[in-house]
């Protein structure tokens, strides 16, 4: 009889654990294809006088498609708050052989942060909330009251001491944060992977790197503003900055490029994600040519007035007056090297300064920097990961140097 349960007991524990892993490795075996040699491409010259620059940045566009083996890659530049050119290689889809376009929308990743922070900045600029304010008198359900005190400054430079995933002893949240199923329709709702999570430090005293700050953030916006967050960002940035594509990824949209998984060359549909557990954090989609035009409208003084922009640039320090070892501003990087990012093979004649911020999702990676010395933006996106940020970001410098070299030869 003992012998008799032993075997049910273990066809108990190993059936569930057949079912999972037989299509899981089934899944993964399966359904990989190379993306094709033959590809469309466009671009969009919105300037004339850069039609030379234009071509130049088209060329290298489709060349670091090829060689990087995307699907697609997007970009699009924009000066003095004015487009001057986008571009797109690839495809949106390759079964269906749908083109990606200028228009296509990506998986932001942590790009997110900085669209969330832009959405701060015009609540900062209109009273409705302060950066140094107690979250506590913002919303008063916080569902932790670790939380009470700690500023908005304190979240979008990530020195509040909230955990990142790794160090989130909430198990059912750091679960669900590695599952990516489960779907949160607000906010709010969201809170709830990290809500038991311990403080990692007194805030203001160290810095951790976590989308949790500017979840957190995004739900204290939604109480003070009394609007939900989707509903602000789409009244507080798509309308005054006529833009298409900006939404929440989990939602549909006609222009959403299916996202890839790669292996040795080939390529597959991800699995399907929600990331409404992130939305602010890493969950939102864009065009290139939205996600430009947003970092354009920084310098816009009656979209977000100059004292704020300044702000929220400028790397945040710490309690003992270090800054921190990120160069971490509020929802954005700030730094200044001698060569454009990631391209050390070619130095420039004096170090520029820009900020920026990069993101890695399911399948996707998106890039924005802004050079504020010249007002000078570039967005790019791209529907598969690259194991090496670098390998992925340093597309742009090709894709900008034409640019560069018209605006400000000395550089060179």
């Amino acid at each position: 009889m003992l012998k008799s349960n032993i075997k049910i007991w273990k066809v108990f524990i190993l059936l569930p654990v057949l079912v999972i892993t037989i299509p899981a490795l089934w899944y993964m075996a399966t359904g990989w294809q190379p993306i094709p040699n033959a590809v469309p491409a466009t671009q969009q010259i919105f300037r004339d006088e850069f039609s030379k620059a234009a071509d130049q940045a088209f060329a290298s566009l489709q060349q670091s498609r090829t060689q990087q083996q995307m699907p697609a890659l997007t970009a699009a530049i924009a000066w003095q708050g004015k487009l001057l050119w986008a571009g797109a290689a690839g495809y949106a889809d390759i079964s269906t052989h749908r083109a990606a376009s200028t228009q296509s929308q990506f998986r932001l990743g942590s790009t997110s942060k900085s669209v969330t922070a832009t959405a701060i900045a015009r609540a900062v600029a209109e009273g409705t909330i302060a950066l140094d304010m107690p979250i506590g008198q913002y919303k008063s359900d916080l569902p932790n009251p670790q939380w009470r005190e700690l500023t908005l400054r304190q979240l979008l430079s990530h020195t509040a001491g909230l955990p990142g995933y790794e160090q989130n002893d909430d198990w059912r949240g750091l679960i669900q944060s590695w599952l990516k199923q489960r779907h949160f329709p607000n906010v709010d709702d969201a809170l709830q992977i990290f809500d038991d999570a311990t403080l990692q430090y007194k805030p203001g005293h160290g810095f951790l790197y976590s989308s949790f700050d500017v979840n957190l953030a995004s739900s204290v916006l939604q109480s003070a503003s009394q609007t939900p967050f989707p509903d602000y960002l789409n009244q507080q940035i798509s309308m005054p900055l006529q833009l298409q594509s900006l939404g929440a990824a989990h939602l549909p949209h006609t222009e959403q490029v299916t996202f890839y998984q790669t292996k040795s060359g080939l390529v597959k549909p991800h699995w399907p994600v929600d990331l409404s557990q992130k939305l602010a954090g890493g969950g939102l989609a864009a065009s290139s040519v939205d996600l430009v035009t947003i970092g354009s409208a920084w310098f816009d003084p009656e979209f977000i007035p100059a004292q704020l922009q300044q702000e929220f640039w400028t790397p945040q320090r710490l309690a003992d007056g270090s800054v921190n070892p990120q160069n971490y501003a509020l929802g954005f990087r700030r730094t200044e090297h001698g060569n454009l990012y990631c391209d050390k093979q070619n130095p420039l004649k004096k170090k520029i300064r820009y900020v920026h911020h990069g993101g890695v999702s399911d399948g996707a990676q998106s890039w924005l920097v802004i050079y504020p010395e010249y007002q000078l933006v570039l967005a790019m996106n791209t529907n598969i990961v690259k194991e090496d940020f670098c390998d992925f970001a340093l597309q742009a410098a090709g894709i900008l140097r034409p640019f560069l070299q018209q605006i400000d030869p000395s550089l060179f």
